[in-house]
């Protein structure tokens, strides 16, 4: 029998599709942001996980380790399931390279997915940035070259009705340790918020300038009426950059 699971691929913009020479404004007397960056986006079906990207439960253990093994500790807040009321069904999980053919930089997702019945779920948003060692080449021959920093990382969901989404906590600091649903993450300085954007959408997000990792957490709770589709539109989204003299 086919399976009921429809996972919509929707790739729309990629890792490569951040100009290289963009810059975002100034940092400081003589200093700017080049960015590069990009996104990517996916539909899924809570009602039918067996997709490729869904991790099941007996699987969780597995892609915990080695979150550990590419994040050492701070891969850890986020990615344990008991902490969320319901039963957990599993994870939905993407890795995306920032850009393609140049790996400066990884970003890792996963959405982990609590039943409470029915219609309802409690989702946690889990995402982290790595940088993979790679200088900037700012001129075209490569004698000037600069160490990468994340200035962008973000994930969410979105929905297609109204009053679907809610969360019981907002959040928004300049960084500094934060507890979303029981886990705690430290977030760099910059400018980190977590809550509902509007009625359909659920954000979590970070801005600043960190040459490290940036991890990011986020709760909500997704409720359909037995007559919808149980569909979120599922975006992650990555900025690094430099500080230059000029």
């Amino acid at each position: 029998m086919p399976s009921r699971r429809r996972f919509l691929r929707r790739i729309g913009a990629t890792a490569t599709t951040v100009s290289l020479a963009a810059m975002s404004g100034c940092l400081g007397a003589g200093s700017v942001r080049t960015k590069v960056g990009g996104g990517w986006s996916n539909t899924i079906d809570l009602s039918s996980p067996d997709d490729d990207v869904f991790v099941p439960p007996n699987q969780f253990t597995t892609y915990v380790n080695r979150m550990r093994e590419a994040y050492d500790e701070v891969a850890i807040p986020g990615l344990e399931t008991k902490s969320l009321a319901g039963d957990f069904v599993g994870a939905y999980t993407r890795q995306e390279v920032i850009v393609p053919d140049r790996r400066f930089a990884v970003q890792d997702a996963a959405i982990l997915v609590h039943r409470l019945d029915e219609t309802r779920y409690r989702l946690r948003l889990w995402s982290a940035g790595r940088l993979l060692k790679k200088n900037y080449e700012v001129d075209p021959w490569g004698h000037y070259k600069k160490e990468l920093a994340f200035t962008r990382l973000e994930q969410g969901i979105s929905v297609k009705h109204n009053d679907n989404l809610s969360t019981n906590r907002s959040i928004s600091t300049s960084g500094g340790h934060v507890d979303v649903a029981g886990e705690v993450v430290t977030i760099p300085d910059g400018y980190y918020n977590a809550g509902l954007a509007d009625n359909v959408r659920y954000r979590s997000r970070w801005e600043g300038f960190h040459a490290g990792t940036v991890t990011l957490l986020g709760a909500c709770k997704v409720s359909f009426t037995s007559a919808e589709e149980q569909q979120l539109e599922w975006e992650i989204s990555n900025g690094v950059g430099i500080r230059t003299p000029f």
